[in-house]
């Protein structure tokens, strides 16, 4: 089923009906089902769910790593991300608008070279010339507030924190309007993770730049992002404001995500709701058409197993339940 598409004057990124499938012991599965979604120019959207979600090959898909088996994506309104990765010339014009920053901030860089040279290698692809380079490369390394004394050392003479600045300087350096972040602060301390997420807050007030954030960690997602997207075993499950996700769930999924970093929450869980979510989830095959979530589902219905409504609590708030949540349900 494919998710509605809310109205957005001016969309940043705008994905219509991506899909994606992997083979898994032989057997086809997807990966990302039909996936839509709009973020618009300066807005920060989350992609939030457990691993295997498909969040970062939806994320791969978004700025043309990986190409969708159906569906396409559009950037600022115009150009398609997918016809754009088919070329050389196209790459060039892709990454231009869309970067992506990587969770592995030490495995995304090349060990034997300094920041300055990490930065400057997408300019230097882009051909442009070396004074603008230099003006560049110093701009981003300002913009994310790394010292000048670090940026001549390599990756290993950098901390976590450091290390991720870099990479989201080689990204900004290029001027993206812009940028997907996979999972960017999970593997660093609390302290350092704040001071990333307010750099992140920053540039989107001082760059107008788009973010989609993919996610795990839902403090990290109530700090910066204003609407979220619930994804499980490769259906968009759920969507709305940030803060209405997470005080009013829909979707029985949400709420288990929700009951999984709250105490308090776990404690009124429901036991039949702690049997369900005891099963191990399974991989969807193509031809099912059902609720992807049933078989983990405490509430599901004999309909779960072969249609999903979609449920509207407002204009882009919904889930796709046949038996959604009510707010005195919530957790």
């Amino acid at each position: 089923m494919t998710s509605p598409l809310p109205h957005r004057p001016i969309p940043g990124l705008e994905a219509r009906g991506l899909s994606k499938t992997y083979e898994f012991g032989g057997q086809p599965f997807w990966a990302v089902k039909a996936a839509s979604f709009s973020v618009e120019r300066g807005e920060c959207v989350a992609l939030v769910g457990e691993s295997g979600s498909g969040k970062t090959t939806l994320a791969r898909m978004a700025v043309g790593l990986t190409l969708p088996d159906q569906g396409d994506i559009r950037i600022n309104g115009k150009e398609s991300v997918i016809a754009l990765a088919r070329s050389t010339a196209g790459r060039r014009r892709l990454s231009a608008e869309v970067q992506f920053v990587f969770q592995d901030s030490y495995g995304s860089l090349d060990p034997t070279k300094t920041v300055l040279r990490s930065v400057a290698e997408p300019l230097e692809i882009q051909r442009l010339a070396a004074p603008e380079i230099k003006e560049r490369v110093s701009e981003a390394l300002d913009l994310v507030r790394l010292p000048v004394a670090y940026r001549n050392r390599r990756p290993s003479e950098l901390s976590g924190g450091q290390r991720q600045r870099v990479g989201i300087a080689r990204a900004l350096a290029l001027k993206p309007s812009i940028l997907v972040l996979d999972e960017p602060v999970a593997s660093l301390d609390v302290s350092i993770q704040g001071q990333i997420l307010s750099l992140l807050q920053d540039l989107r007030s001082s760059q107008n730049v788009t973010l989609l954030l993919i996610a795990h960690d839902l403090g990290v997602v109530r700090a910066v992002s204003d609407r979220t997207l619930v994804m499980y075993r490769g259906s968009i499950v759920e969507e709305g404001d940030t803060s209405a996700i997470l005080s009013d769930p829909i979707h029985p999924y949400t709420q288990s995500l929700l009951w999984s970093i709250s105490l308090r929450a776990r404690h009124s869980m429901p036991e039949a709701a702690r049997r369900a979510l005891k099963q191990e989830a399974t991989i969807v095959p193509l031809t099912d058409q059902g609720c992807v979530f049933r078989a983990r589902c405490w509430r599901a219905v004999d309909r779960c197993q072969y249609e999903v409504d979609m449920y509207s609590a407002g204009p882009g708030r919904w889930a796709c339940c046949n038996v959604p949540l009510t707010v005195e349900e919530a957790p």
